[in-house]
């Protein structure tokens, strides 16, 4: 009888975590919609590379300027420039590509497939696991929300082919962007090699 009730027991509290998992991440989506057109600073390391850069983004439109590389995405079209090739490479990029570039992108795509518990949330922070299926970009992600903000403080995400982790410096809300500024603009890199592979 006590491990009937002990298996109960473990049943309802796993559903009551994957419950308040998602709420926060609920909460953070909501929060995040809230904020409008935002200018993100971050630091990445994938592959055992550090850099540190920014991200401007409207809605599924962004922005991101790091040391090596500055990325346009108009909502449909990736152009990437690699600085020290002066090469830019045009793409339909999948949510894989686009998860690399963008610290918020798991508010998009927690729903479809993945599994959410708690992590090892502190005073600061909520932890939220995240586990994919066959059919999802990643076998996991993991993400610290700001407790008082739900703003994203961290992200690790993980894939058969690489880990990169983006932790969050800054956050300003409702700023102003053009929209050609999501756009690459050959005018403006008159000796850059353009390379489109779509």
């Amino acid at each position: 009888m006590r491990r009937v009730f002990f298996i109960i027991f473990v049943f309802v509290t796993n559903i009551a975590f994957a419950e308040n998992a998602k709420a926060i991440l609920d909460k953070a989506s909501a929060q995040f919609k809230a904020a409008g057109n935002v200018k993100i600073g971050f630091q990445m390391t994938a592959n055992s590379q550090t850099t540190t850069g920014y991200i401007n983004i409207a809605e599924n439109k962004f922005f991101c300027d790091l040391a090596a590389v500055d990325v346009w995405f108009d909502g449909t079209t990736m152009w990437h420039y690699v600085k020290a090739n002066k090469e830019v490479s045009v793409t339909t990029p999948t949510a894989k590509n686009l998860a690399r570039m963008n610290p918020y992108f798991f508010l998009t795509i927690y729903k479809n497939g993945y599994k959410c518990k708690m992590g090892k949330s502190t005073k600061d922070y909520y932890e939220v696991v995240m586990t994919g299926g066959n059919k999802t970009s990643f076998s996991s992600i993991i993400v610290r929300l700001n407790r008082k903000n739900y703003n994203p403080l961290y992200t690790k995400t993980v894939s058969k082919k690489s880990t990169v982790e983006i932790t969050v410096n800054s956050f300003l809300p409702h700023q102003s962007f053009d929209a050609s500024s999501f756009r690459f603009n050959p005018k403006e890199f008159p000796e850059v090699e353009i390379i489109d592979l779509r």
